[in-house]
């Protein structure tokens, strides 16, 4: 295998990394834009969510033929199945991102509740947070890291999602001109969690590299 292989999973680990990297920018750059109404910047997340697909196509690809050619085993393998079971949770992330943009331009014009976007603003850049952190845990290898990150977050995530749809849901029955905004705020708020949750998926990926373990965390 020797010194091939090695420059071979060197440069996977750099195109997962700027994978993560890309799909970092899009989870925030979609909740700033949902929070300051930015329609153009939405759009940009969008437009760019077709180099995230593009990447994690390239990156599958490429794990598979490696394990096909160089039959790689222990560590070696584990590096290279842990990343190709990452990718699809940064591309699914991505997906969410982009909703979270979506949602930010079809909101246009309608009736805002200053309450809830506050609590998504916060929602937001909690994920954001987690999402960096997780990432930065699997580059290190760092299975403490990734335990903590896990864990800190699990039940905020949560807490925020339930500030959001319960006065969504109240509002929307009292006041019958802003379901279609309080749609929406729900569908921002499950978009988030859904990125909580593969942003945790990171995490239990990060122990499997660190130990060969694979948990189920939180």
């Amino acid at each position: 295998m020797g010194k091939v292989f090695d420059e071979e999973i060197i440069t996977l680990k750099a195109d997962f990394m700027k994978l993560g990297a890309l799909v970092s920018q899009a989870v925030a750059n979609a909740g700033q834009a949902f929070i300051d109404h930015d329609t153009q910047a939405a759009e940009t997340v969008i437009t760019n969510d077709h180099e995230i697909n593009h990447l994690q196509i390239h990156i599958e690809k490429r794990s598979f033929e490696m394990i096909a050619l160089y039959q790689p085993v222990t560590g070696n393998l584990r590096e290279v199945v842990g990343i190709l079971k990452a990718v699809t949770d940064l591309e699914r992330a991505g997906d969410h991102a982009r909703n979270i943009a979506r949602s930010a331009i079809s909101i246009k014009g309608e009736e805002r509740i200053a309450a809830v976007e506050l609590i998504i603003a916060t929602m937001a850049k909690a994920v954001s947070q987690q999402y960096n952190e997780s990432m930065d845990s699997y580059g290190e290898a760092d299975e403490k890291k990734a335990k903590q990150t896990a864990r800190l977050y699990d039940k905020k995530i949560d807490e925020l999602y339930n500030d959001i749809a319960a006065p969504s849901y109240q509002a929307m029955a009292k006041h019958p001109d802003i379901v279609s905004s309080a749609i929406i705020y729900l569908n921002v708020a499950k978009d988030l969690g859904r990125i909580s949750d593969y942003s945790t998926n990171i995490c239990e990926w990060t122990v499997y590299l660190a130990t060969g373990k694979i948990i189920e965390l939180n």
